[in-house]
């Protein structure tokens, strides 16, 4: 090859670069900047896992109202009435017992719902990650790709999220949802609320064949909103469209995971999650009679 066509050949391709780049770089550069922190707004969480408010505030603040089919909302009233006989139990200081305070793993929905859960948004032009406090994590590929198939899908506690970017608003479409508690795919989701360390209720049970449609935007700098949208006709006698706001943490600058098994790090105080220093180290092992060190062990044989 001539001199003069690998100078074509070459500037070709650095053509062809300074495009794909220009092009990256304009994508990366019209995303949404939703760096920080966010939480849910209506609940300000608990050291237990929940909510400081009332299980009634609660309520009235995240105004439930899925239109349940008649026969789930008679077996949710069931539900209700012996959670509230359980909660006039705990008030008696009686101690029912049946419930895990410091719930590990919340899944979708509720963690966009109704958790306590700190997040962060990190958006880019093929995905979008959610990351959760629990170190729950949402996949939304955006990419162009459709669900995964049928043949290889199976159903998890964060479903199968898939989206498209409309301007600044994330449109997410999520299936294969189910309850991080179920031992089968076929189980339903239970979607609860939370109330104050024992308070929590049953609202709807949604089918394993529940689908979701999300619209994710930035109100004003402090505040992000969710419109969902969930389609569930073995559950519901139409879509139940419900939304979600969540203000920035500002007294945090970086994410403060969840241990429920384990060491305490992050201490809530007066209803916001806090940093706390690690533990004192553990003494070295005592010291034989008299300051001396403990005698070796004998060498084997």
């Amino acid at each position: 090859m001539t001199l003069r066509r690998l100078t074509l050949a070459a500037a070709v391709l650095l053509g062809c670069l300074s495009v794909i780049f220009v092009a990256a770089m304009g994508a990366s550069a019209g995303m949404p900047d939703w760096s920080g922190q966010w939480e849910n707004v209506g609940g300000t969480p608990d050291a237990s896992g929940g909510f400081n408010q009332s299980l009634d505030q609660v309520l009235k603040t995240m105004q439930w109202g899925p239109p349940n089919r008649p026969e789930l909302q008679a077996r949710v009233d069931k539900m209700v009435a012996s959670e509230r006989k359980r909660l006039e139990a705990i008030s008696r200081g009686e101690d029912p017992g049946g419930v895990d305070v410091r719930a590990c793993t919340f899944g979708y929905p509720l963690l966009m719902l109704d958790s306590p859960l700190m997040f962060e948004v990190l958006p880019t032009p093929k995905e979008t990650t959610l990351i959760f406090s629990s170190r729950e994590i949402r996949h939304v590929y955006t990419d162009g790709r459709p669900h995964t198939p049928k043949d290889e899908l199976w159903a998890t506690p964060w479903g199968d999220s898939i989206g498209h970017w409309e301007g600044q608003t994330l449109v997410i479409d999520t299936i294969a949802v189910k309850s991080p508690f179920a031992s089968s795919e076929s189980e339903g989701v239970a979607v609860m609320a939370f109330g104050d360390v024992e308070g929590e209720q049953t609202i709807t049970i949604l089918s394993s064949q529940a689908h979701f449609i999300e619209r994710f935007r930035m109100l004003d700098k402090d505040h992000l909103e969710d419109q969902m949208t969930v389609i569930d006709p073995t559950s519901f006698t139409a879509p139940w469209h419900l939304s979600r706001t969540y203000q920035r943490v500002t007294h945090i600058h970086r994410m403060v995971y969840e241990d429920c098994e384990g060491e305490e790090r992050n201490p809530v105080v007066n209803g916001r999650f806090t940093l706390a220093p690690p533990p004192a180290e553990k003494p070295l092992p005592a010291t034989a009679p008299g300051g001396a060190p403990p005698a070796p062990s004998p060498a084997p044989q």
